[in-house]
């Protein structure tokens, strides 16, 4: 049996299954069955591994505001600089790494990319006004000191934790970062897990599945031990986490699972079955003598939907500004080689399901005719042609980095559209899908959004509603912040754009 360990008196064993791509997996029900891969042998310990690399994240952390600090000391207007005492100097890293701390930062095992940069951004905000108000820094109160530092420490901030993010995923993609993991549970929900566990990157391997009261073992799993001996098993199989289904465990088994993992070190991580959600919404709290958790509701209205509002006038009105000579020259390109106007305009939809003009460089040529084998496109939510015979040579350039959404900027100052939410679809695709895609139209449409970072025209309608609804979810203005900066590598990368 395959990347199991045995365990005396079980009589339980896997007879085989082939995992398929998240997009594609079917549900784990009756008749399917789990074989786990060889895990191979215990690495060094992983914990420690992890407590090594917070000390390299505190170190980077210190390197990040002291360089912040000394570079807004140096350009001053004036041209002076002036000297910090030794106290202010052992003070402020401690002030700062306590801050990052707080949100949970040094604690990269348990946040995504994006759910980094968020606290990243809030962190280096309270960071900096404390240090201004305690007046640990010189020139707190001079004008600008405080933005200028607030800008350089994000900056390096976000591209040393991107380096380390980077090292991180490598040590997990090659095993160097990867968490032993028994699955508490033997039910469908469990199964599910296992797969979810052994996605290339998850940090996770998978060892084994441990029965529970809630789910005594099935044979189509492969079940290593149960929870009246769970410590014993974690032992054996050298484990350094444990995974439980939530669905299959009852009260009394979560306090034999931390009665076992408290002598034994592991970490216990516990299935919430929520929908996919940054932690930072997820609090916490005591009902009488039950643990709950609660789920922060996140809606786009009031001061958050003022804030998006100011943050898309001031961001599109500058990149107007700076993208004038590229938008120039793109118009001229249109104009002198193919006839008809420089601009597309079409009627689609964006928050409310009102419809608008959004504008776009004209990549096709003017009044063709659609092909003829795909008479009923127009209908079809999302699609679009990958190899279309109506665009021009201008046309394929400008799409391939996505330059012919530019003139959007102008729907952005206009109040149609956001410079980040749900791309707007055309109305007869909305009218022919009116309740499939009714949720997306909670938010204003946007010029970039979710979906476009994480597969663009290559992701399944099913796929590409899902992204969307996580959007509107979980909105903030650091998550468009972060989704603008990832649209960048996405437009050089050209994934997905034809």
């Amino acid at each position: 049996m395959s990347g199991t360990v045995p365990h005396p008196g079980s009589t339980h064993e896997a007879v085989g299954v082939t995992t398929t791509p998240e997009h594609d997996r079917a549900p784990v029900g009756p008749g399917i069955t789990i074989t786990l891969p060889e895990a191979g042998p215990p690495e060094r310990n992983v914990s420690r591994r992890y407590g090594i690399i917070r000390i390299g994240l505190v170190a980077s952390d210190v390197a990040c505001v002291a360089g912040a600090l000394i570079a807004a000391n140096v350009s001053r207007p004036d041209g002076v600089s002036s000297s910090i005492g030794w106290f202010p100097v052992l003070l402020v890293p401690i002030v700062w790494v306590a801050v990052f701390h707080v949100f949970a930062l040094y604690a990269p095992e348990h946040h995504s990319a994006a759910e980094e940069f968020h606290r990243i951004i809030g962190a280096s905000t309270v960071g900096t006004v404390l240090l201004a108000l305690t007046g640990l820094a010189p020139h707190t109160l001079e004008r600008g000191w405080i933005g200028l530092t607030w800008i350089l420490t994000i900056l390096l901030e976000l591209a040393t934790r991107g380096l380390w993010r980077r090292y991180l995923d490598r040590l997990r993609a090659d095993g160097g970062l990867t968490f032993r993991t028994l699955i508490v549970g033997a039910n469908e929900e469990a199964a599910q897990l296992a797969i979810a566990l052994q996605e290339p990157g998850s940090g996770y391997a998978p060892l084994g599945f441990v029965a529970s009261s809630g789910s005594p073992g099935s044979v189509m799993l492969p079940v290593v031990g149960s929870i009246d001996t769970l410590r014993r098993t974690i032992r054996e199989v050298e484990a350094d986490c444990v995974f439980v289904a939530s669905s299959a465990v009852g009260r009394e088994d979560m306090f034999r699972v931390a009665h076992a993992a408290r002598p034994t070190g592991v970490h216990v991580r516990v299935s919430a079955n929520l929908p996919p959600v940054w932690s930072s919404r997820v609090g916490v709290h005591l009902v009488g003598s039950e643990v709950a958790l609660s789920l922060q509701p996140v809606r786009l209205a009031g001061p958050k939907a003022m804030l998006k509002r100011a943050f898309d006038l001031t961001a599109s009105s500058l990149f107007l500004l700076l993208t004038f000579p590229l938008t120039a020259t793109i118009a001229l390109a249109i104009r002198f080689t193919s006839p008809g106007p420089i601009l597309f305009r079409q009627e689609r939809v964006t928050k409310g399901g009102q419809a608008f003009t959004v504008f776009k460089f004209r990549t096709m040529e003017h009044r063709a005719e659609p092909p003829v084998e795909d008479p009923d496109h127009q209908a079809r939510p999302f699609f679009k042609l990958q190899e279309d015979p109506r665009v021009t040579r201008v046309g394929r350039f400008i799409r391939r980095y996505s330059l012919d959404e530019l003139p959007q900027l102008l729907n952005v100052v206009k109040g149609d559209m956001s410079l980040v939410g749900p791309r707007p679809l055309p109305v007869e695709q909305v009218k022919a899908h009116p309740e499939l895609l009714a949720d997306r139209h909670e938010v204003p449409a946007g010029i970039t959004g979710w979906w476009q970072t994480n597969g663009r025209s290559d992701v399944s309608v099913e796929e590409a509603l899902r992204l969307d609804l996580f959007y509107i979810e979980n909105w903030s203005l650091a998550l468009d912040m972060y989704i603008l900066l990832r649209t960048v590598g996405v437009v050089l990368g050209r994934r997905g754009a034809y």
